[in-house]
């Protein structure tokens, strides 16, 4: 357990660290200070840029660092813009990690333990063009990140090469007090009594023939609370019907009066303050289901120790990486040819089309595992009824969204709906709400890729994903700590390239070779996730 704890908070400070670092060196330099807007001078940037480079993690790129680092601050820039807000401290240490990780594979003062014969010696870059393509590569780390819609859905862990533990972690109470007893899970929508001294408690419920001589209404702090727990003088009152009716003097008696139609009940009775029990006495039975309810004030004065603690049960899994690779090739009469007549660098086009292919494969493999492992869904019917205006019975739509909030919230106990990945057509929709139902994403344009789109209702952000399945939105939810989503995920490698020799076919090869987490959360992953339907008829 400490094992764990300890894990946990050092991984959560390590977040934290590493995306100040981000925001440092990538972020703030481009910020002019005096008005709090971007620089907009492009030669201004850059230059505030250089600046700071020496001190950040972009000079262990070497030569690279600087244009790796203007990348990733137009890549933030584009994207606070069109957001409004700066992306998640897990998607900047992601970035860090990733960055960090790639540049050590392809040292070789990099320090790490590698087999001779390993895949990663091929990496290293040691020529001129090798060193170019790594840094290309790796420039756009934070940029896919920023542009991949599922890194809004996911929670992301450090990119070890081996294996890395995802947390959960739980608040239990530390004692019996209230409504909790010692080691019951306090989820976040518990509302029952824990922190309060003053304390209500049902002790009983009428028949009209039992006036309480039978001990009937009866609290004893020991047998009914399961702990011992002296009361606060005068701060005793017995409710009948749920109206106060008599109160303790400060002495240990119980005295009151109350009318019933015309009849006047009084109440007496005992309190043993030292070991917490009370016994009430009507003079009239109570009626048959009144119920009586007693109140006190637990006094810790006199016994410290029953001050409710709240601890932590932490668990963890550990998580080990998937591989993606793709091959691409090139003849040596296609190399020369596209670049005599159309003056194309074929190598090149072939790296751009691995690398893009990847990156997306990557957003369209976390969608699928989300699609896949969606748990319910809740129907709209989008026929407008013959009464009402079309805008009039869209706004029903928002009822049956904040039912799935609402939904949500109780499964996963963090978080409501933060955000849906709409099909094509259910995109239509959404987009033809006028505003405030429906915002656009700044400088909006459709892309026939998995892409922000803007925010719905005003609440939560809208996403399209050209291949979903018609009128079907994938709704999720995610918190705001570290672990809080239904998805993993996370580079231990990003995208590296491996040049092959060329064969006696005279043909150039490529190999484009990434290690990633990519997992539902192993901790209830499915809670986070439920589809929303449209339907007609």
């Amino acid at each position: 357990m400490n094992s764990i704890k300890a894990n946990y908070l050092k991984r959560v400070q390590d977040i934290s660290e590493k995306a100040a670092h981000m925001h440092e060196f990538c972020l703030e330099p481009i910020v002019d200070k005096s008005t709090g807007s971007f620089i907009q001078d492009d030669g201004a940037r850059r230059e505030a840029l250089k600046a700071v480079t020496s001190h950040s993690i972009f000079e262990s790129a070497g030569k690279g660092g600087p244009m790796i680092q203007t990348a990733f601050a137009n890549a933030l820039r584009s994207y606070c813009m069109q957001r409004g807000c700066t992306p998640s401290d897990e998607l900047m240490a992601a970035a860090y990690n990733s960055l960090s990780n790639a540049i050590q594979i392809t040292s070789k003062k990099s320090g790490l333990d590698l087999p001779s014969g390993s895949i990663f010696e091929s990496a290293t870059m040691d020529t001129t063009e090798g060193i170019i393509m790594r840094d290309r590569l790796i420039a756009l780390i934070l940029p896919v990140l920023l542009l991949s819609i599922t890194s809004d859905m996911v929670t992301f862990i450090p990119g070890t090469f081996n294996q890395s533990e995802i947390f959960r972690i739980r608040r239990v109470a530390g004692s019996t007090f209230g409504d909790l007893t010692k080691g019951d899970i306090i989820g976040q929508t518990f509302n029952g009594q824990y922190s309060c001294m003053d304390q209500r408690y049902a002790t009983g419920t009428g028949d009209g023939t039992d006036t309480g001589s039978s001990n009937e209404f009866r609290l004893r702090s020991t047998e009914d609370i399961g702990v011992k727990m002296p009361f606060k003088r005068k701060s005793v009152r017995i409710l009948h019907d749920r109206n106060i009716v008599a109160a303790d003097d400060g002495e240990g008696n119980i005295y009151g009066s109350f009318l019933v139609g015309v009849t006047t009940v009084t109440v007496t009775g005992t309190v043993d303050y030292a070991n917490g029990v009370t016994v009430p006495l009507f003079s009239v039975a109570p009626a048959l289901g009144i119920e009586i309810h007693t109140m006190v004030d637990i006094d810790i004065e006199a016994d410290p120790t029953l001050i409710p603690l709240v601890t932590h049960e932490m668990d963890s899994k550990v998580l080990y990486p998937h591989e993606s690779s793709i091959a691409g090739d090139t003849t040596l009469q296609a190399f020369w040819a596209l670049r005599r007549e159309f003056n194309l660098n074929a190598n090149n086009m072939t790296m751009s089309a691995m690398r893009n292919l990847l990156s997306a494969d990557k957003d369209r493999k976390h969608l699928r595992d989300m699609y896949f492992f969606a748990k319910d869904e809740r129907s709209w019917d989008m026929d407008v009824p013959t009464q009402l205006y079309y805008q009039e019975w869209y706004e029903t739509m928002r009822i049956k969204l904040l039912e799935i909030d609402q939904a949500l919230l109780a499964r996963t106990e963090i978080s409501g709906l933060v955000g849906l990945v709409a099909d094509p057509k259910s995109s239509v929709v959404f987009r033809s709400l006028k505003e405030p139902f429906f915002t656009p994403a700044a400088g909006y344009r459709r892309v026939p890729q998995p892409h922000y789109v803007g925010t719905l209702f005003g609440m939560w952000s809208l996403y399209e994903d050209p291949n979903g399945t018609d009128y079907t939105s994938l709704c999720f939810a995610k918190g705001k700590d570290h672990g809080q989503a239904g998805y993993v995920a996370g580079d231990a490698i990003p995208a590296m390239s491996f040049k092959h020799a060329m064969d006696r076919s005279l043909t150039y090869k490529d190999t484009l070779w990434e290690l990633a987490y990519r997992d539902v959360h192993p901790f209830g992953g499915r809670e986070y996730f439920m589809n929303f339907r449209m339907t007609t008829g």
